[in-house]
């Protein structure tokens, strides 16, 4: 073939290469754009946010719907709050955290309130979460252990928590176990005493009523569940939103807009409980969601007051139960529980 032949044909993969190379450069330059058009829009979406941080009290469950759910829903970006929702290394330690501001908020229980404050440190309740306790002692169906004074002599495992020690004795004296605690084998057996239950290595363990039980019956497994409160525990709230003295002193604001978006997230999620899994679910996808949607059924009762607001705390349960810590030696030194707590955020609210 001659020299003359091939220039068409050369010519003509040149053209071919030059065009494959113009649509990969054209491809480049659009995918550019939007990859910084993206960044752009969700830098716009942060900017001007405050940035705050939230310490939850366990990795995600039902409980933390309303969280989820006024993030995912932008609550919290409409307060102008960029919120951090975060599992800490160690949730006994949210306290601390909390009253030297490396979180803003947190979740954590009544009764780890009072203690932290028995000892100086200056956390105090902006909201209840849950109006009453979760806490009770769960047993299988087949065992007919159906009360506390069925398990005199038996295995109850717990997590090993000071509270619990107590909250069963109470339970197991006032169902007629004279000696409580001592006339049963309690055993620290750790945050995986389901599994123990169900190999038939405990008789009882330490629960919340909303959770194992139904992890037990997701596994085919029937089970009977003593609430501490029906056996003699005064009524208590087992999750409460904590900030510092100093937030509420100095930024009021901050600790009015949070809870504005945080309301409006449980009150959503109370009306459609389902919904508010399916939106926990996309920045969780480990959640158990078998568990969650039946769970979540159980714990929205339990979120909003007699009243009708979420969030409200009755002097009256923070007073008695903190005499009730007391007479059970769970207060290294004595608490002014009347300043454990505030409804003046969630009085702004109303």
């Amino acid at each position: 073939m001659l020299k003359s032949e091939l220039n068409p044909l050369a010519n003509n993969f040149m053209n071919k290469k030059l065009l494959t190379l113009g649509v990969i450069a054209v491809v480049l330059i659009v995918a550019g754009f939007y990859f910084f058009k993206n960044s752009e829009v969700q830098n716009n979406n942060t900017k001007g946010l405050t940035k705050i941080s939230l310490a939850l009290d366990w990795f995600p469950y039902a409980m933390h719907a309303g969280l989820y759910v006024a993030k995912e829903r932008s609550y919290f970006a409409d307060e102008g709050l960029d919120v951090d929702i975060h599992v800490p290394a160690n949730v006994a330690t949210i306290p601390q955290t909390v009253a030297q501001g490396r979180d803003t908020f947190g979740l954590s229980t009544e009764p780890d309130v009072l203690i932290a404050r028995s000892e100086g440190i200056p956390i105090v309740s902006i909201a209840a979460l849950t109006q009453h306790p979760l806490s009770a002692l769960t047993t299988l169906a087949e065992s007919g252990f159906k009360r506390p004074r069925d398990l005199k002599g038996k295995r109850i495992g717990y997590a090993g928590l000071p509270l619990e020690t107590v909250l069963y004795d109470t339970m197991l004296k006032f169902d007629g176990v004279q000696n409580g605690i001592e006339d049963v084998q309690f055993t620290n057996v750790g945050y995986d005493a389901l599994t123990g239950l169900l190999a038939g290595q405990l008789d009882a363990i330490s629960s919340y009523y909303t959770n194992q039980p139904i992890i037990a019956e997701n596994q085919g497994r029937k089970v009977n569940t003593m609430k501490a409160v029906d056996y003699g525990v005064p009524d208590y709230y087992d999750l409460v939103i904590v900030t510092n003295e100093d937030t509420i002193k100095n930024n009021p604001d901050l600790a009015e807009r949070f809870l504005r978006a945080a309301t409006k997230g449980y009150k959503e999620a109370t009306l459609k409980p389902q919904d508010a899994i399916s939106l926990m679910a996309r920045s969780n996808p480990e959640l158990d969601t078998a568990v969650a949607n039946k769970e979540i059924l159980l714990e929205t009762p339990v979120w909003i007051a007699d009243n009708g607001v979420f969030g409200w705390q009755e002097e009256s349960k923070w007073v008695g139960f903190a005499q009730w810590m007391k007479d059970g030696s769970l207060l290294t030194k004595p608490v002014d529980a009347q300043k454990a707590f505030t409804n003046s955020f969630i009085e702004s609210l109303k």
